[in-house]
């Protein structure tokens, strides 16, 4: 192992780059490290069971990541990395779990402020990231997949999550795929724990399920393992969890095994969600979002706005008295067979404004209804591409009331052009440069 002393920091201290080949150890290295350091690994295959051992700090965290040669593959059977400390960050890597009977990545309770930033997780019969009660860790530009338990004693699935953990606290998931897993994309917190997980981004993200191409870990060409792309459970006790999800696409959520009411995000009690800018496609459930429980006696807060749903058999279901639902600004497009369901929710009266529904007339269910519109697909520029952005004949166009603070719409630009802002996610009148197809 080479070292080589590079820089002095801020701080005065001395931090080290440090280089290892694949004849060396990466953990020795991770040993011997000091807060500012960077470990920077040669292009191959590492076969270790890393773990960290010493603290970064905030104006020197330990780095460790790929050189210039190329992108290294470290790989263990079942846990290929465990981080029990605060300040670590691994970059540009790959972390393959053989398909163990183990998490790949274990962000345990200490270890705030971890960063995975442009890594791989795959291939795992557990979770491939799993955390403890971090608190400020941050995962970007990364593809998490092939997380896939199947039970052969049973002979059914079983859950392995993408991301999942307990008690987390400032998380954010930031331009991330996950796919080809057979539990949720992303899960907090399974096990309820104290004291709640709570202040979750989601941003950018791509979370997705598909039939498998080859024969994988148990499960069978054709088959679509997965449950939902986002399931929260929450602390009977906690406050109220904030999640946002911004930006992301999400689905592929229908056809699932052994999964009735499948739904693309499924957002339980105690939870204030917001949901901005995002498509939920191609699922069986758009949004199923539940009311309190024997668990928790606080509904789901819900608020979804300049978003778009389309192929879906339910756009959104809400269920069981669920407490508050807003619904602005949301194009209901081409192929949604029931956009609104109620399901023991009698009690509840969502508010949706602005909203457009491609359907003969407005949903029967109960609402308070302000600027909305039934429409049709001559709406759309191009409905056969999935592009619901508005033709100049719409009847969507000046059909809204103002709502005092959405001020952009789906593609971040002046929402009010005209005499009154347009129904739907989509203004008409902006210039639109890219093609955005299925994804607009």
């Amino acid at each position: 192992m080479l070292g080589f002393f590079l820089h002095h920091l801020s701080t005065g201290s001395l931090a080290a780059t440090v280089y290892v080949g694949t004849d060396e150890s990466i953990q020795s290295a991770m040993n011997d490290a000091s807060p500012g350091d960077t470990i920077v690994l040669a292009a191959g295959t590492y076969s270790e069971d890393l773990s960290t051992e010493v603290p970064g700090t905030e104006d020197a965290p330990i780095t460790v990541m790929s050189g210039d040669d190329g992108r290294a593959t470290i790989t263990a059977l079942g846990e290929v990395l465990q981080i029990d400390h605060p300040h670590w960050i691994f970059e540009d890597l790959v972390f393959d779990g053989q398909f163990g009977d183990s998490d790949i990545i274990d962000i345990n309770d200490a270890a705030d402020h971890t960063r995975l930033s442009n890594v791989v997780v795959q291939r795992s019969s557990r979770d491939c990231i799993d955390m403890g009660a971090p608190s400020h860790v941050r995962i970007t530009d990364t593809e998490i997949h092939s997380c896939l338990w199947f039970d052969d004693d049973e002979e059914e699935p079983r859950d392995a999550h993408g991301i999942t953990g307990g008690a987390v606290q400032n998380l954010s998931i930031v331009n991330t795929s996950i796919h080809r897993v057979s539990g949720d994309a992303i899960q907090f917190d399974p096990g309820r724990s104290a004291p709640g997980w709570n202040s979750i981004v989601i941003q950018h993200c791509r979370l997705y399920a598909e039939p498998l191409t080859e024969d994988t870990n148990g499960f069978r060409t054709g088959q679509t393992p997965g449950d939902n792309a986002i399931d929260t459970k929450t602390n009977p006790e906690a406050e109220r969890a904030s999640l946002v999800i911004e930006d992301t696409v999400v689905w592929g959520f229908a056809d699932g095994m052994d999964v009735s009411d499948q739904s693309a995000l499924f957002i339980k009690e105690g939870v204030d969600a917001t949901i901005r800018r995002t498509i939920v496609r191609n699922s069986e459930i758009g949004f199923r979002i539940r009311g309190p429980t024997s668990a928790r006696p606080e509904g789901a807060h819900v608020r979804i706005e300049n978003s778009l749903l389309h192929d879906l058999d339910v756009g959104i279901q809400f269920e069981d008295d669920v407490e508050a639902l807003t619904v602005l600004h949301t194009t209901f497009g081409v192929n949604v067979t029931t956009p609104l369901v109620e399901d023991g929710s009698t009690a509840t009266v969502p508010v949706i404004r602005n909203s457009l529904f491609t359907v003969p007339t407005l949903p029967s269910v109960a609402l308070e209804s302000e600027g909305n519109r039934a429409t049709t697909t001559d709406s759309f520029v191009n409905s056969a591409a999935r592009n619901h952005r508005l033709t100049g004949e719409s009847n969507a166009i000046d059909a809204g009331i103002e709502i005092a603070d959405i001020t952009t719409d789906f593609d971040d630009l002046d929402r009010w052009i005209g005499m009154a802002p347009d129904a739907g996610a989509f203004e008409y009148g902006q210039e639109v440069t890219m093609d955005t197809g299925e994804h607009g």
